[in-house]
């Protein structure tokens, strides 16, 4: 079933840009989180997760794709209270 947060996640203000997802638990590796897009008639919709996880170029989290949907899951351990990101671009600069 659709969750738009998991429960070990929320929003809040983000010292890097705007909001952010952070954790409300210790998130072992390897965990996934949920869904953040999924594509619907060749477009694609954001989900809350996939909304609000802020870029680093050094991130915890890793999006891949399954048919029509994109998901997220941790990279590594990820502490209370620290922020979730993805290296947006799939490319360097």
């Amino acid at each position: 079933m659709y969750q738009a947060l998991p429960s070990r996640l929320h929003v809040k203000d983000s010292p890097i840009a705007g909001q952010g997802i952070f954790a409300l638990e210790e998130i072992p590796a390897g965990m996934v989180l949920g869904m953040s897009h999924i594509v619907v008639d060749e477009v694609i919709y954001r989900t809350p997760l996939g909304g609000f996880i802020n870029h680093s170029d050094d991130p915890n989290c890793v999006k891949w794709q399954e048919d029509d949907k994109y998901f997220i899951k941790t990279l590594r351990k990820v502490h209370l209270g620290e922020e979730l990101f993805l290296k947006y671009t799939f490319y360097n600069v």
